[in-house]
């Protein structure tokens, strides 16, 4: 009974360690799981080194067709013509493909530059009003069918039948719908879990799903055009889903939309290359809702998880299929070989495409190797899985290394316990590992792993506290190396410990160089550190001026902030103070880099303020006093958009409260990518008594305007718009209001609608 009571904790920690396991869903956002990815991926990587070398073109059924680098700089930017598309597509088709997959997506009609102008020359010509409107009606339909019978009016029969010839002769979308028409196409399409916009053609769902299903669900979706989608034989979602740490690991096969299950790209382009229509779901009753268990595609079931997701079978790094560059198959250097009978994806390994995620064997991981993957692994029944029994086996399985862990440690000497230990993580390494490569099962390692430490931690602890008086001990080896006072302080402050962190409400900087890619390439690197250099010490100087730290810089970025380590009570004044005095310190640089022969700069800089979390970060070899979290990655995103507003300086709507000698000029009511709450944006204009009564009258009516079209009073904030833009022409914020008021007129915003803009990319 003593024995018992004095080992009391550990069974209690025993159990909460077992417990935690137990209600611990797998997929969700703990720690338990974050450090259960990492063995995860230590285990795929260690897999792919066991394995051979890439499959060979002649022993692999799925083929990557890639629009590479070289691609790009061959055939130009991305997006092609569909006219180029189509002649890919219609080579691969030449070559015997059996089915081309495109990891891409068509939602927009493809429109003419050259028929654009040409039409508002004739516009012109035959005295008719030019309007962007009617270009984009014109353009966006490309068929002369679809024409409104008063537009066909408006124009007059003449120009009406000379653009009828015009689109006729034009077409590319058509084109490459045709080419897709001869052979079986899969086209990609996004769903939106968070959203409800709905944009281009769905294609028709797999099945109707229970309503107690938890399958991932969507609310919108960007599919292709409906002509190209009605050209294809079947469709898939492109959409990839990343665990909690950003990495992906699982792939859902379906996804539902209004009662409907949607097959990926991988799926839908194995139903098509095995002629297979329709699918089997098979659904059981997990308490109050049905969880899928079993896809049947081929003979043998693919085993998922309750929300239709399987673990992405990586093989090994980049480059596991064969690829074929896009530019050869352009160029008509295919091999006939390489795709005949194949199943082909269409999809980029290009940085500048931004196809590339994150994954357990590389950062930089094409995402159509993603679809490729789970592909071969459908038609082969290959997938990595962890069994529904799993919880259950789990317990019993911890319960008898208890047992063990008790009999093996319990009153040892420390080296019998080292020693122990070590065959015991030996055996729980091996079994789990054996598991994996043998039959590909994943069974989760770490709480297994944290009770075999945890009863090894406990009696060599109770080992060292009979034999020795630690803490004495402790104090006495340290006594050696340190004042005795440092000893207690740090032992009775460990929050005062450098490396600790702490999260404070502070205002982050950025700051960028404009077109400073286009700059360097001008520039010997000699030149390039001399324009640094001289761009770096006054504007370092400045924000030193006004008490901020800096972070680092990035090449041609400054970041900094204000708040710390020293406290700031008006971090946010001084912060706004440094970065209008870093413009003007910019603009009087001017003359003497013309003096030298350099270039001039232009900065775009965006602040925010929120709570950071801030301390010396890093790792045992070097480490950096630095701000992370949300606030700071608004406050970047805030600097990238400066260019889009026509803004020296962009802050957010945290970083003007309390700065009430300033004046601030309302820029947006954005929502950034990435992020889910608006964000109200303004320009700084400066001190109060520095700003001339014509500029503050300017400022009135175009706050006066931005409220108007905020309630949808579309005319009369487009009226003082337009005066302001006539007194002001540099002023980019006009012109973009101007064009959002005209594209809102005709197509006007659904709902509650407050004036948000939701930027798509970064």
């Amino acid at each position: 009974m003593r024995l018992a009571l004095q080992r009391l904790p550990l069974f209690i920690l025993i159990a909460l360690v077992i417990g935690w396991q137990l209600a611990t869903p797998f997929g969700a956002r703990t720690v338990l799981n974050r450090l259960d990815y990492v063995v995860y991926d230590w285990r795929l990587q260690l897999a792919a080194a066991l394995q051979s070398e890439p499959v060979q073109a002649a022993q692999s059924s799925v083929v990557i067709v890639d629009i590479d680098e070289e691609s790009i700089r061959q055939q130009g930017r991305w997006p092609w013509s569909r006219q180029r598309v189509a002649q890919l597509l219609s080579e691969l088709q030449r070559a015997g493909a059996t089915v081309v997959a495109f990891d891409m997506v068509f939602s927009e009609a493809e429109l003419n530059q050259d028929f654009n102008r040409w039409l508002q020359t004739q516009l012109s010509e035959h005295q008719h009003q030019s309007t962007p409107d009617l270009s984009r009606r014109v353009e966006a339909t490309q068929q002369p069918a679809q024409l409104a019978e008063p537009l066909a009016k408006q124009l007059g029969q003449d120009l009406w039948q000379q653009l009828q010839q015009r689109v006729q002769q034009w077409n590319p979308d058509r084109e490459l719908a045709e080419v897709m028409a001869r052979g079986d196409t899969v086209l990609g399409y996004f769903m939106h879990p968070d959203y409800d916009a709905k944009v281009g053609q769905l294609g028709p769902g797999l099945a109707p799903v229970p309503d107690n299903q938890v399958l991932v669900q969507a609310k919108g979706y960007t599919a292709p055009i409906a002509p190209l989608q009605q050209a294809a034989v079947a469709n898939g979602f492109v959409t990839t889903f990343a665990d909690g740490d950003g990495v992906i690991r699982r792939t859902p096969l379906v996804i539902t939309h209004q009662g409907q299950a949607y097959p990926s790209l991988a799926l839908a382009t194995v139903m098509a290359y095995l002629l297979v229509d329709d699918i089997g779901f098979s659904f059981q009753p997990l308490g109050q809702v049905a969880a899928l268990s079993e896809l049947k595609v081929t003979q043998q079931g693919v085993l998922t998880d309750a929300q239709g997701r399987v673990l992405v079978p990586f093989r090994q790094g980049r480059f596991h299929f064969p690829y074929v560059s896009a530019q050869q198959v352009l160029e008509g250097g295919l091999d006939d070989q390489q795709v005949a009978g194949k199943l082909v994806f269409v999809g980029t390994s290009s940085q500048g495409l931004a196809d590339l995620v994150n994954t357990p064997l590389a950062t930089a991981f094409p995402g159509v190797e993603v679809h490729a993957l789970v592909a071969e692994a459908l038609l082969e029944s290959g997938f990595p899985y962890r069994p529904v029994w799993m919880p259950g086996a789990l317990l019993v399985f911890q319960l008898l290394l208890v047992a063990l862990g008790l009999w093996l440690f319990s009153r040892r000497r420390p080296w019998v316990m080292v020693l122990a230990a070590v065959l015991l993580n030996s055996l729980l390494v091996g079994t789990n590992l054996w598991l994996w490569l043998r039959w590909q099962m994943d069974v989760p390692f770490v709480s297994s792993f944290l009770l075999v430490q945890l009863l090894f931690a406990w009696f060599l602890v109770a080992g060292f506290v009979r034999e020795y008086a630690r803490e004495k001990k402790v104090r006495s080896m340290f006594g050696q190396y340190i004042p005795s006072a440092h000893i207690e302080r740090l032992l009775s402050n460990p929050e005062h410990d450098a490396m600790a962190g702490e999260s404070r409400e502070l205002t982050v900087l950025f700051s960028d160089i404009r077109s400073f890619t286009s700059i360097s390439e001008q520039l010997s690197a000699t030149q390039l550190k001399q324009l640094l250099n001289l761009y770096f010490t006054p504007i370092t100087a400045a924000i030193f001026q006004q008490g901020g730290t800096i972070d680092k810089y990035v090449g041609d970025m400054v970041m900094a902030f204000w708040g710390a380590p020293l406290d700031d009570l008006e971090h946010r004044r001084n912060a706004l103070l440094a970065a209008m005095e870093m413009q003007r310190i910019t603009r009087r640089l001017g003359p003497e880099l013309a003096a030298r022969q350099l270039p001039e700069v232009r900065v775009g800089i965006g602040l925010n303020t929120g709570v950071m979390n801030v301390g010396d970060m890093g790792s045992e070899f070097r480490k950096a006093y630095t701000v992370l979290g949300d606030a700071v990655n608004l406050g970047s995103r805030l600097e990238s958009l400066t260019k889009y507003y026509g803004v020296d300086i962009l802050v957010g709507e945290s970083t003007i409260q309390g700065v009430d000698d300033m004046l601030f000029r309302f820029c947006d009511r954005i929502q950034v990518k990435g992020k889910t709450q608006p964000v109200d944006t303004y320009e700084p204009l400066g001190l109060k008594e520095a700003v001339t009564g014509e500029q503050q009258q300017q400022l009135a009516r175009y706050q006066h305007a931005i409220e108007l079209y905020q309630q949808q009073r579309w005319s009369q904030a487009r009226d003082i718009l337009k005066a302001l833009a006539q007194s002001n022409p540099d002023c980019r914020l006009y012109a973009l209001y101007l064009e959002r008021i005209a594209a809102m007129e005709q197509d006007p915003p659904e709902g509650d609608w407050d004036g948000l803009f939701v930027h798509v990319s970064k």
